[in-house]
Parts: structure tokens; C-alpha cells; sequence
């Protein structure tokens, strides 16, 4: 009479039971059923707000070291600033810049989707969104312009952090190279030069992103918009009920989130619930659009390998003789493939030429304020892909996380409030991600970095790393995504409904299984602060009442 396998049959409401009255008149609901007072989220509201103010101080000690330096060195002098550090050292180091850039963009970030969240009022659906590619209508906190800025700036911050430090090339690639007054004038091989422009981006970026969150927070907060700064899809499904933003829709215990359209009616429970690709249809462009990026860095290593080959191959027929071609002083081919350009050997390369003066050398780039400007938006070009990327694969992790926060209801110790630090380190789905995020960006820093005096450099081994690590984060979202939930309990993905019509018993620690049945002899499943029974595969579950 009733479908055993609800995610791939839809039966009409004909098909199913009649209209049953699952709550018995004069019925009172536990006292606890009723509980309005949702966790506010205190202590992450203090987390996030310390990041954001390690932020405003990060900005502006970028503006000022940058500023200063770069008032103090005239463009003329070979280098800027020049610092004595191993080649490892300097390669390296833009790793931990980034780790750190990442911590403080991770803070700023959550800032804003805290504010759009409850911004967004009954349009929001699940806990998890797309902060940069949502928006509200009319409102200019929220607007698309203020996204694209968002991300503009976001971008700005990673793009800055690898034009930071810059280098002599290797002493055997200028001598194998017609450019050789560039190795006339190395004073030693640990020579590195530090940029004052790229610290006072960094600092603009970090400063646009910290002003932009703290608007949008404002904004909410003096429309008294924001409920709990939580990260927890139940609990934010608490507050939205709280609220009144939502109402709970009697009868659905054992119905999830891919059934939020079925009727309410008794439903055998199932061993296997759908995944998130069914459940959220952004899902569907995100796991697109990180294959593409596979697609693209593949691309770009063949085309890059293949044209130093060529090229290589072509000026070696040339030779040394007055036919040699310009473009042969921009390709070397070297045998290593170490991690670290030049650290073991000598890496292959391909040059986009920046030098502007007659005489080249050393201070060729660094004199032109507007080769300078090229670099950076070739960075940023190239940047904004990868940035983009990560961006939206934190939806497919912070669904799945959503997904395993509801799923602890059924565990031994329960589902429990924790503030978002501790949600994030207890995931390793989290850690995972932001181990990614700034790995990936160092891998593109060492795969398209910028040499003094020539301008930018591509190496195909390193830029095949980066598609190896985009491999690895497509392939990690494309399980996330396509990853099936076991056990009765029904997938929610943190929409906010589904969350509201499974539970009926809020508190700080919950659990999820069977509860008793409803007048009409259907079972009833729900949350309770005590242990539950485990669901029974053979009963009709219906109620949201217990006895």
C-alpha cells in the first residue's frame, strides 16, 4: 500500500494513506517541544570578531611597511629591497603567508555569511550557501556589487601574497640563455628582493575584505536580522523556528530533504538515504565547474610544455648564427621536476618578457610602473579561477558537514552545541579544505612566479602539480557529493525545513531513533535528550507526537 523506496518512486497522494489525523485532539506537546531559548552563538561571535579585528591589524600594518618601503626605495635602485635568503626559504615562505591569508579571509568570510544568512530572511533554505554568489534585491549590503567586490578583493590578497618576494633566475639558466648580463650582475645566488607594491595590495585587500564583512554585519545587526552566529544547521533550524522564519509540517518524521515535496504520510524507513547532488542543485554547478578547472590547468600545462619543446627544438636547428630567434631567450628545458623550482637541477621554463629598456639587466621590469600593473593583472587573471574554485567547493564541504552534524543525533554521545571553531576542527572534511586552499595557491605562486629584470615565468612541471592538487579537490568534492548516507535516519543537508519537521524535541544535546507511536498505531521518530530506541525497518513512521 505504501512505497518502500521514496528517493525514486513519487507516488501520488491516491496512492498513499488517507488523511489521518496524527495529532489527537486536546494532545499536549512536552514542555521541551516548546523550547524557544537557541544557543546565540556567543563564543563564535567573539572568535569571529577577533579575527576580523586581526585582520583590520594585518591591513594595516601591510599599508604601513609597504608604504614605507616603497617611499624609501627609489625604482631605480637594482632590486628594491633586498634580503639574503636560501632559494627553499624564499619559495617556501610564501606558503606560510598564505596559511596565514587564509585564516584571516576564513574569519572575515564567515563574518559575512553570518550577515547574509539571516539577512536573507525566508529565502533562506539551507545553512550552507554561496556568500559571493548570493544576494539579496535592493539591498546594498548584499547586492551583486558588493560580492563582486568581495571577491575582487578576496582575490587581491592571494595574487599579492606570491609577487611578495622576488629573484635573480637560476646562475645556470641566464648562462645557457643569450641574456647573460643578467648573471654579470648577480651578487650571490641567496640574493632575494622583497616588494613593497605587492605588501600594500595585500594590505588593500585585507583591508576592502575587513570593511566590506564589517558593513555587512552592521547592516544586520542594527536591523536586528542575525539570530545566532552558530554555524550549526540545527541550531540555526532552531533559531529560524524560534523566529517564526519557519514552521513545522506535522506528520513528516521519516521524510527528508529530497522529499520536501511529497505530502505528508506514513513511510517505511529506508537503509539508504540520497545524496547531495539530489538534494541541492548548486551542488550540480560547483562539481562542474571544479572538473573545468581540472580541464583548464591541464590544458595550460600541455600548451606550455609542448610550446618549450617546440620552440627549444626550433632554435637548436637555428643555432648561435645571425638566424637565432628572439623567442629562443625565452624557453629553457631542464631535467628536474622537483617540488621547489632550480632547488634540485634546473626546472624547465617559458618567459613572458617584460623587459622594457635597451640596456635589460636587472632593474628593466622593476623601473616600469606599468609592467609592474601587467603582472598583476595577468596574476589576478589566472588567480581569480583558482580562488573561485575553492570558494565554491567550501559548499559541498559545509553541506557534507551539515549532513554529519545532524547524523551525530544517532551516535552514542548525541548531537551537541560546539561553537564553528571546534565544528571545523572536529571535521576533517574542514581541516582537508583548508589544508587545500593555501596549498593550491603556493603551487600556482611556484608555477607562475616573476623574476627580476625578465618579467613572468611559467614552469610545466609545477603547473602540472597544480593540476594534480585540482584533481585532488574535484575529486574530494566529487565524493563529498555523490557520497549516500546509511541508516534510517533521513538526509537533511541543513535545510532548515527538513530540519524543523524532523525534530520535536530541542535542547542542547540531542539524539535521534524511535520514540512510541501516535494513536493511529504509526511509529513516531524524533529527537529526544535521552537515548533513543533504534528506528524499526518494518513500521509505518507518521507521527511527530509522543507518548
Amino acid at each position: 500500500m505504501y512505497p518502500t523506496d521514496p528517493v525514486t518512486a513519487t507516488p501520488s497522494y491516491e496512492e498513499r494513506a488517507p488523511a489521518i489525523d496524527l495529532v489527537p485532539a486536546g494532545f499536549v506537546p512536552p514542555s521541551s517541544a516548546n523550547n524557544k531559548n537557541f544557543p546565540r552563538g556567543d563564543l563564535t561571535r567573539t572568535i569571529s570578531l577577533a579575527l576580523l579585528a586581526t585582520a583590520y591589524a594585518s591591513s594595516i600594518t601591510c599599508l604601513i611597511v609597504g608604504g614605507v618601503y616603497f617611499n624609501n626605495t627609489a625604482p631605480t635602485n637594482p632590486g628594491w629591497r633586498r634580503l639574503r635568503l636560501s632559494r627553499p626559504l624564499k619559495q617556501s615562505l610564501p606558503l606560510l603567508i598564505n596559511i596565514f591569508v587564509t585564516i584571516l579571509t576564513e574569519g572575515t568570510g564567515y563574518v559575512h555569511a553570518v550577515a547574509l544568512r539571516w539577512s536573507l530572511g525566508t529565502s533562506l533554505v539551507f545553512n550552507s550557501n554561496l556568500r559571493l554568489f548570493s544576494s539579496i534585491r535592493g539591498s546594498w549590503a548584499f547586492g551583486r556589487l558588493m560580492n563582486f567586490l568581495s571577491a575582487g578583493f578576496l582575490v587581491l590578497c592571494y595574487a599579492a601574497t606570491g609577487l611578495i618576494f622576488a629573484t635573480l633566475p637560476p646562475e645556470n639558466v641566464c648562462s645557457a640563455l643569450p641574456l647573460n648580463f643578467i648573471c654579470d650582475e648577480r651578487e650571490t645566488r641567496d640574493l632575494v628582493f622583497f616588494r613593497p607594491g605587492a605588501v600594500l595590495a595585500l594590505g588593500i585587500g585585507l583591508l576592502g575584505s575587513s570593511a566590506l564583512a564589517t558593513w555587512q554585519v552592521v547592516d544586520a545587526t542594527v536591523k536586528e536580522k542575525i539570530k545566532t552566529w552558530s554555524s550549526s544547521p540545527i541550531e540555526t533550524a532552531w533559531a529560524a523556528w524560534s523566529t517564526g522564519l519557519r514552521t513545522r509540517r506535522e506528520g513528516r518524521c521519516m521524510l527528508g530533504v529530497h522529499e520536501q515535496q511529497w505530502p505528508s504520510a506514513p513511510t517505511l524507513p529506508r537503509q539508504k538515504q540520497g545524496n547531495a547532488w539530489e538534494a541541492h542543485t548548486e551542488v550540480r554547478r560547483v562539481v562542474a565547474f571544479l572538473w573545468v578547472l581540472v580541464l583548464l590547468t591541464l590544458f595550460w600545462f600541455v600548451g606550455v610544455i609542448a610550446a618549450v619543446q617546440r620552440i627549444n627544438r626550433e632554435c637548436i636547428v637555428a643555432g648561435d648564427g645571425q638566424n637565432y630567434m628572439e623567442r629562443c631567450d625565452n624557453v629553457y628545458v631542464g631535467g628536474s621536476w622537483s617540488l621547489l623550482p632550480d632547488t634540485n637541477g634546473v626546472t624547465s621554463l617559458a618567459q613572458i618578457s617584460l623587459v622594457n629598456d635597451a640596456s635589460g639587466g636587472i632593474t628593466g621590469n622593476l623601473s616600469n610602473n606599468g609592467a609592474i600593473a601587467v603582472v598583476f593583472i595577468l596574476m589576478m587573471g589566472f588567480q581569480s579561477v583558482i580562488t573561485m574554485g575553492l570558494h565554491c567547493s567550501e559548499l559541498l564541504v559545509t553541506l557534507s558537514r551539515d549532513q554529519d552534524t545532524w547524523r551525530r543525533a544517532t551516535s552514542a554521545n548525541g548531537c551537541k552545541d560546539r561553537n564553528a571553531l571546534l565544528t571545523v576542527l572536529g571535521s576533517w572534511k574542514s581541516i582537508a579544505l583548508l589544508a587545500l586552499k593555501p596549498l593550491v595557491h603556493w603551487l600556482f605562486g611556484l608555477a607562475m612566479s616573476f623574476y627580476v629584470g625578465w618579467g613572468i615565468f611559467m614552469r610545466p612541471p609545477q603547473i602540472l602539480y597544480l593540476c594534480l592538487s585540482t584533481l585532488i579537490l574535484a575529486g574530494f568534492g566529487t565524493w563529498l557529493t555523490f557520497a549516500v548516507p546509511r541508516g534510517p535516519q533521513p538526509a537533511a543537508y541543513g535545510h532548515l525545513q527538513t530540519m524543523i519537521d524532523l525534530i520535536d524535541d530541542w535542547g542542547q544535546r540531542m539524539f535521534w531513533g524511535h520514540k512510541g507511536w501516535t494513536l493511529n498505531g504509526f511509529g513516531h521518530a524524533g529527537t529526544s535528550s535521552q537515548k533513543c530506541e533504534e528506528v524499526r525497518m518494518e513500521l509505518y513512521y507518521a507521527g511527530n507526537v509522543s507518548f
